[in-house]
């Protein structure tokens, strides 16, 4: 996995319905011996699906990989609005759901493609006027959740029954599914609450990789393989010591680059301009 003086990686976890995802991450951080501990981006309580959990000084990676899109599947229950935006919430209104088509979840689909905005959700983790937005909401207040922009592609639709519709999509770093699921149901003029959330990919990891027991060795990453979306540069020894530094490399490679020494060991992650690479982030001779 990784070299002994940079240890650190990451475990792709299928994470269980019931269980928040900090409390998630720290099993899994027991298990394979670490004090330090993250995760890349939160899962709902009642959400399921995967979880990268980083473990030591991989949790530094944290920002390269939540960027990543990252698809759900998701259900809506029609007819209902709630306090929370899924199911497991507080029924707030019940309406009548007529007979809906395909073609009238996909009509609507085409307003929530692209980059879209969206209002948070009341129960979040977002801060308002410093508290958290889910503490203000349980005492009964109303917080002033943010509107943000965020991005929606590759709808599908799984499956259309009377008051259920089935979906799967891929949305950017930051978008609630729940609201998605509140939003369209509002469109289709029942009301709806998202249902039977699971996070299915976050960039190139599948959940497929990834295992529901928190010790499974097939699910361990090394801090490299943490970075397969990303471009690759190999150093050699000169190179390595000047990294080890800060110091910048020549290298033609443009964005955010990892670059490795010859036995795939995570050296840095460095920002390219297509003549120079500036580390961001040193692992090597720390």
């Amino acid at each position: 996995m990784t070299s002994p003086r940079m240890t650190g990686a990451a475990y792709l976890l299928d994470k269980s319905a019931g269980i928040y995802s900090r409390k998630a991450a720290q099993r899994v951080a027991k298990q394979w011996g670490y004090r330090k501990y993250g995760h890349a981006g939160t899962l709902d309580p009642d959400a399921t699906g995967l979880l990268i959990v980083l473990l030591g000084r991989a949790t530094r990676l944290s920002r390269f990989v939540t960027s990543s899109g990252k698809t759900y599947s998701f259900g809506i229950k029609l007819g209902i609005r709630t306090d929370t935006d899924d199911t497991g919430g507080t029924i707030l209104e019940t309406r009548p759901v007529p007979p809906i088509t395909d073609e009238d979840i996909l009509k609507v689909l085409c307003n929530y493609t692209g980059a879209i905005t969206q209002k948070v959700p009341d129960y979040s983790a977002v801060r308002v006027d410093g508290e958290r937005a889910y503490s203000l909401a349980r005492k009964g207040l109303k917080p002033s959740t943010p509107v943000r922009e965020v991005f929606t592609e590759s709808w599908k639709l799984e499956e259309l029954l009377e008051s259920e519709v089935h979906l799967c999509v891929t949305v950017s770093s930051g978008t609630y599914i729940r609201a998605l699921a509140r939003d369209i149901g509002n469109e289709l003029g029942t009301g709806g609450a998202a249902f039977d959330i699971r996070r299915t990919s976050i960039g190139a990891f599948s959940i497929e990789e990834a295992s529901k027991e928190t010790r499974n060795g097939r699910a361990l990453l090394s801090m490299s393989d943490v970075l397969r979306d990303y471009k690759k540069a190999i150093l050699d020894e000169e190179q390595r010591l000047m990294v080890s530094h800060g110091g910048s490399v020549s290298g033609s490679l443009v964005g955010t680059v990892a670059l490795l020494d010859k036995d795939d060991n995570l050296l840095a992650v460095a920002e390219g301009d297509g003549s120079i690479l500036k580390p961001l982030c040193v692992f090597a001779g720390n």
